[in-house]
């Protein structure tokens, strides 16, 4: 209606505040789905939000957390790499991607990035626990933990009969 009587400005701000509604839920529906255990949909969910939302770094890293969490730690390297050479001074990041390098079995680029967020964060004992795993794991005094579960099965939506 406000495009028909050619208000476009508030037909404009209309919009935004009707995407900026639907991101909340897209975001609240990722977390919904992680706290149930279900990484591959809570990744599918963060996916939305970066390809809606690329530049905002809080959307990019909760969709690289979100890869990791679905065991896709390949696809979660490219956007932690992009956020860490934009945030070298952030302990989480630098964390977490050495977390992604760990479980890809890149041992010296998760030392380095663990030794980049216990650098950075040198009270952080979670920090310096992932620097010790991944410095024994390397040297060979201990083994690469197990892999993640098996994801969640995929979800058929059949059409109810009573409906059709």
């Amino acid at each position: 209606l406000l495009i028909l009587q050619k208000n476009i400005p508030q037909a404009e701000a209309c919009l935004l505040e009707a995407v900026q509604v639907s991101l909340g839920a897209i975001a609240l529906m990722s977390d919904i789905a992680a706290a149930q255990r279900l990484p591959l949909r809570a990744a599918a969910f963060s996916s939305v939000l970066e390809q809606l939302n690329p530049t905002d770094g809080e959307t990019v890293y909760l969709h690289a957390q979100r890869l990791g969490q679905a065991g896709k730690w390949d696809d979660a390297l490219a956007p932690l790499l992009k956020l860490r050479e934009s945030n070298p001074e952030n302990a989480n990041i630098a964390n977490s991607l050495g977390a992604a390098y760990y479980q890809t079995f890149d041992y010296e680029k998760a030392i380095s990035a663990f030794t980049a967020a216990a650098a950075l964060a040198p009270k952080n004992e979670d920090f310096a626990a992932n620097l010790k795993k991944a410095s024994a794991v390397a040297a060979g005094e201990e083994a690469h933990d197990a892999p993640m579960g098996a994801p969640e099965e995929k979800i058929e939506l059949k059409k109810d009969e009573a409906t059709a």
